[in-house]
């Protein structure tokens, strides 16, 4: 796995440095062939060439992997071989062809440009898709065109059953065998002027339907409803208490509460003053004595020591997004699902604009931790964050556990976790969350009461204001306990303020001064 990344972000990299002296002298880059024009064919590189700009001409020979050309901005890309999934997943303009076959989701959520496959596709292509144009010579998987929005799918050959399934627009248009059609979508012939259309949309690709091919569209009186539960935390830290020091230390000491998020041992890595990472939807204008230091999570407009927040809405920017950031948070709740080797391609793909030796983050909800602590040991990732409100909406102080013994289980308790607040957070709940293991919170800093103040200079005013309390409540909750450095608390320090919370979490029970019977095997 680490040979599959290390040859995939080599070959991104000499693809970036290249691409934009190409375009200014209008060639087409070749990649997959020796100096004399010998095939040196590529095999298995994953997460290749994402995110091409306008004007790009690449020609590659290869067998590739999941996430080929994906975020495709403009320009061709042709491919003389084979690809797995999400062949050009996200694109929003350009040319894209595949000569041989392409995998599951191909074209997923793209919004413009043409993607042709000279040969089949896997399940679901065109899932998502929101315009442009995925044309398949061959045949096409099962529930291809799954939830599309807009655009056109057009198979020149069989298609398999459920297409269309949950679609609410756009067009699927099949000349060969074609299984029933899936729930919220129906089928009919073609027009006369839906027929010459079509036909005048393949007639570059030398191709054309018969009159007797069948449109899928959508079936608005069939239309599938789906409600996800809502996402809740029960309560919050208010039934955990930090128990004093018998000496605390005087309220002008040195405290250390400053956290890393680093590669390895030699980088400097991401310094945190203050062990919170407050969510800002833009990092323009975060200036102030200690916002200019305190890194932030944004979805747009990254300072230097900012981290980005990926996630569907923002995914096909990221080349823009990355190239000055700090870091990257892959938000796994806002995006399709993926398996574990769809995200390492994806991250690869991504890597290759971040640069290497900034860190790498994943983001979920708690009621998944155990999925996010495998792929966070068996893939090269640098931490990750956990969601307290799920589905599942388990009470806050539950979290605690759940998070810990898995962590322990996957051999990752070591590895940074971010803990994500959904209350007004404080400096108790991270001093709590330091406690149990997780040496950083994020929190958003303006109350759903205010709101977020309208201007720039307002809003970091009034970031500045919370990170000034919060680090002067910090202080004085670390010298009551008698401890200097953040990292020194552990769970010894916390105690269960009443019987439910002890018995949900395992914490010492207050005056009973330990943990509940059912949790001494623990």
């Amino acid at each position: 796995m680490v040979d599959d990344v290390a040859k995939s972000l080599k070959l991104n990299r000499n693809l970036l440095n290249n691409l934009s002296k190409a375009i200014e002298l209008d060639r087409a880059i070749k990649i997959g062939w020796g100096a004399q024009g010998d095939a040196k064919p590529k095999e298995g590189e994953i997460g290749i060439a994402s995110h091409l700009p306008d004007g790009a001409r690449v020609r590659l020979l290869g067998n590739l992997g999941d996430f080929t050309a994906a975020c495709c901005k403009g320009g061709t890309f042709t491919l003389e071989g084979n690809t797995l999934g999400w062949f050009g997943a996200f694109s929003s303009d350009g040319r894209l062809v595949v000569e041989r076959d392409a995998g599951v989701r191909c074209g997923h959520g793209m919004t413009g440009g043409r993607i042709f496959c000279q040969g089949s596709v896997d399940d679901e292509a065109g899932g998502g898709l929101d315009g442009g144009t995925v044309i398949v010579r061959g045949h096409a998987g099962h529930r291809t065109g799954i939830g599309m929005k807009s655009g056109s799918i057009i198979v020149i050959g069989d298609c398999k059953a459920d297409a269309g399934q949950g679609m609410t627009g756009g067009r699927i248009v099949v000349d060969g065998r074609c299984l029933p059609e899936g729930d919220g979508a129906k089928q009919r012939t073609l027009t006369k002027a839906e027929h010459k259309e079509i036909n005048g949309m393949l007639k570059e690709h030398d191709l054309s339907v018969s009159e007797d091919a069948v449109l899928i569209e959508a079936d608005e009186e069939r239309s599938i409803l789906s409600t996800p539960p809502m996402q809740t935390v029960w309560g919050d830290f208010g039934e955990i208490g930090l128990i004093s020091g018998e000496t605390p230390i005087d309220s002008s000491s040195p405290i250390d509460v400053v956290s890393l998020i680093t590669r390895g041992e030699e980088d400097d890595g991401i310094v945190f003053p203050l062990p919170v990472m407050l969510q800002i939807e833009s990092g323009k204008g975060l200036t102030g004595t200690l916002l200019s230091e305190q890194p932030c999570m944004v979805d747009s407009d990254p300072r230097g020591i900012d981290l980005v927040r990926i996630c569907e809405s923002n995914i096909a920017d990221a080349d823009s997004l990355l190239s000055p950031a700090a870091g990257i948070v892959l938000d796994l709740e806002n995006l399709p699902p993926l398996h574990d080797g769809e995200i390492l391609a994806l991250l690869t793909g991504l890597r290759s604009h971040l640069g290497d030796d900034k860190p790498v983050l994943l983001a979920g909800r708690v009621d998944r931790i155990s999925n996010l602590h495998r792929m966070l040991r068996d893939q090269p990732l640098d931490g990750v964050l956990v969601r307290l409100t799920s589905g599942t909406g388990m009470t806050a102080p539950a979290a605690l556990p759940r998070i810990g013994l898995s962590a322990r289980d996957a051999g990752v308790a070591d590895v940074l976790h971010i803990l994500d607040i959904p209350w007004d957070a404080t400096s108790d709940d991270a001093a709590i969350a330091a406690a149990a293991g997780c040496g950083i919170i994020r929190a958003n800093p303006f109350s759903d009461d205010e709101g977020v103040p309208g201007t720039q200079k307002a809003r970091a005013e009034a970031v500045e204001t919370w990170l000034t309390e919060f680090a002067a409540t910090l202080r004085g909750r670390l010298t009551d306990l008698g401890i200097d450095a953040l990292e020194k608390l552990n769970r010894r320090h916390l105690r269960a303020l009443e019987h439910d919370t002890a018995a949900q979490s395992g914490l010492r029970l207050a005056g009973y001064d330990r943990p509940l019977p059912q949790w001494m095997g623990q």
